[in-house]
């Protein structure tokens, strides 16, 4: 019964393990992809001269 619930255990910690990763690299296309957004817009917006 014991080493039942230890493999329940390694497989949730398992598959949370996976999730925070997927989410890690969620996080950091979402992140680089803003990232580039405001450089663009920041480019445009300094090549316009506005002062804002």
């Amino acid at each position: 019964m014991v080493n039942w619930f230890f493999w329940l255990a390694m497989e949730i910690t398992l598959i949370f393990f996976i999730l925070v990763m997927i989410l890690f690299v969620l996080q950091w296309i979402i992140y680089s992809r803003v990232e580039k957004t405001m450089l663009h817009y920041d480019k445009q917006h300094y090549a316009k001269g506005d002062d804002d």
